[in-house]
């Protein structure tokens, strides 16, 4: 009996073909590496299960023997027919459950600027009007940040196409600005939106080629006072969890003195208050008095000031590593350091031809920045380096180019892994939908699929927190994926590329499989073998196969390259090591 080990190395590869890369993994969903062990991810559960957005006061007013209802905010809602609106709180009302009520909905008609209606499961049976409660319109999330309150309490802060929501002291708040200039998705479709020649003459185009130019948001804490900067919007806000009575502010408001025309805000270790193209100029670096964020002329007597990016390019972001911050522009990268009086920083150049895809792609692990350039990717731990990846080809050959901006870079401390999503396919997807993995402790890769628009790492909370386009917010890594939301049928597995069981022009018969693997019971994991007689050959499907109590699977088929399947259960966690063919030397054929 000779026994031939097939389990890959650890890592997905995507560059090539499947025969260039025989003996590896080729592809999968759902599955991470580990210590070079092949694991599945962890699910996912609501954090809140309704999602996030604007959110309004309305009633509800129900007529008898209608579907319909009609609510009523207290201020004008904006809304339009066909819109999508969320009700959450609402008791029974006129014959119409609370359960009937509290759903999703599209909106039906618009009366008046606020009024709406929609047509729910139920029917009325007399006309009433409900108490006030909470009206959602749902709203992308496009950025995350977390840190705790003076009185322990976590702040999770999520900032929206359409404005800021605030989870505090287990409420959530809409503490959008007043008069704050949110970030609408528009696809232009004019006759030179797209590749000349392709359609007619004159007429306005199916598709788009246009890049879509999202913004960012940019968050930090202030002691215990969040402050953002939306990049759409440019100003720099402030909201205080005590408002000095022990509530905290209802709305976030401008800080008094602060430049506009911003494109992101941090603050430094000196505690400055740092604006990124401050006044709207894309080179001007600018910062408030230490400890006073409201004094920003700088004098002799305070340490306020403002300096020009030396290098070109236009500033769009900023990110602490270590003792310095790193300032990203559109050609790469400078380093603002503290130097004392009388400059107080200064800004030199840390690498060019290096620029992020965008400034959402950028991930802090502590000990480096990582981030996706526009063919590449680079990291950053003191100098500038091209990190080569296995899944290249992968995210290059099929992101969406329009919207490539909304690429966002995730960390996650536990499994030491950087994640990026990215959007894949037509010009309206705008959200992420695919995601690749890079494990920098074993410097292996995974890929998949999952509609994801932010996330953050653990810490503040106890694991990570993303959302999705549609303004749902989960806790990830918290369980088996078993019911995951929006999971569906679909399951943990990773496929081969060939691996060849036979030398030179012989076969090989394969008579048992020899697992090796941990999970809580068996089960755990389903191998499907194919095979072929030559690369381009036909492919014949010889079965799938489940581990045994004994340690052996018994199996029967000759090929002298095989293909192999681990697909996973969702209720259980599952490692594969080393499996094993027993194999047998036959003829040619």
């Amino acid at each position: 009996m000779a026994l031939l080990p097939i389990t890959p190395p650890a890592g997905i590869i995507k560059n090539g073909t499947d025969y260039a890369n025989k003996g590896r993994w080729v592809d999968g969903d759902l599955v991470r590496f580990e210590n070079g062990y092949l694991k599945p991810l962890g699910g996912w559960t609501y954090f809140r299960e309704k999602p996030i957005g604007t959110f309004f006061v309305g009633t509800v007013t129900t007529a008898s023997s209608s579907a319909n209802i009609t609510i009523t905010t207290t201020v004008a809602h904006g809304l339009a027919v066909g819109n999508t609106i969320v009700l959450e709180g609402f008791a029974a009302t006129g014959g119409i459950t609370a359960t009937e009520i509290n759903k999703t909905f599209t909106i039906a008609s618009v009366p008046s600027t606020t009024t709406f209606t929609v047509a729910t499961a139920g029917s009325g049976t007399s006309a009433a009007t409900s108490s006030s409660s909470r009206v959602i319109q749902p709203s992308t999330p496009i950025g995350m940040y977390s840190y705790k309150a003076n009185n322990g309490e976590e702040i999770l802060a999520i900032g929206t196409r359409g404005g800021v929501n605030v989870f505090y002291n287990d409420v959530w708040y809409d503490i959008t600005p007043a008069g704050f200039s949110g970030d609408d998705v528009i696809t232009s479709t004019g006759y030179g939106a797209y590749h000349y020649g392709v359609e007619d003459y004159g007429d306005e185009r199916s598709t788009s080629a246009l890049n879509f130019d999202t913004k960012s948001f940019s968050f930090d804490n202030w002691g215990e006072h969040l402050v953002f900067c939306f990049a759409g919007d440019g100003k720099i806000y402030q909201w205080r969890p005590d408002a000095g009575s022990g509530s905290p502010d209802t709305i976030a408001t401008a800080i008094t003195n602060a430049p506009t025309g911003c494109q992101a805000v941090i603050v430094s270790n000196e505690r400055h208050l740092i604006a990124i193209g401050a006044g709207g100029d894309p080179r001007k670096i600018a910062w408030s008095e230490r400890e006073n964020n409201t004094n920003w002329t700088a004098s002799a007597i305070n340490s306020a000031g403002d300096l020009q990016i030396p290098t070109g390019g236009k500033a769009n972001y900023a990110v602490k590593y270590k003792n310095d911050i790193i300032i990203f522009t559109d050609v790469g990268i400078n380093k603002l350091s503290y130097v004392g009086n009388p400059f107080v920083y200064g800004i030199q150049d840390a690498g060019t031809n290096c620029k992020a895809i965008s400034s959402r792609s950028i991930v802090s692990s502590g000990d480096f920045l990582s981030w996706i350039s526009e063919n590449s990717f680079f990291t950053y731990n003191g100098i500038v380096k091209e990190l080569k990846s296995d899944v290249h080809d992968y995210i290059f050959d099929n992101l969406q180019q329009n919207t490539q901006q909304s690429t966002f870079g995730a960390h996650n401390i536990d499994y030491n892994e950087i994640w990026w999503f990215f959007p894949v396919g037509d010009v309206d997807q705008f959200s992420p939908n695919k995601y690749i993995i890079w494990n920098y402790l074993d410097n292996s890769w995974s890929i998949g699929s999952l509609n994801r628009s932010s996330w953050i790492d653990q810490g503040v909370f106890n694991n990570p927190i993303a959302c999705d386009a549609d303004g749902y917010v989960y806790e990830h890594d918290k369980r088996a994926l078993f019911n995951s939301p929006g999971i569906g049928s679909r399951k943990p597995f990773c496929t081969t590329g060939p691996l060849e069981i036979s030398n030179g022009d012989r076969v090989a018969q394969v008579n048992q499989i020899l697992p090796d693997e941990e999970t809580t019971t068996l089960p755990g994991v389903t191998l499907n073998f194919s095979g072929k007689f030559t690369p381009l050959g036909a492919t014949t499907d010889f079965g799938s196969f489940t581990f045994e109590s004994d340690g052996y699977i018994d199996a029967r088929f000759s090929a002298r390259q095989v293909q192999m399947k681990v697909e996973g259960s969702l209720t259980q966690d599952f490692q594969v090591g080393n499996i094993r063919l027993d194999v047998k030397a036959r003829g040619r054929r």
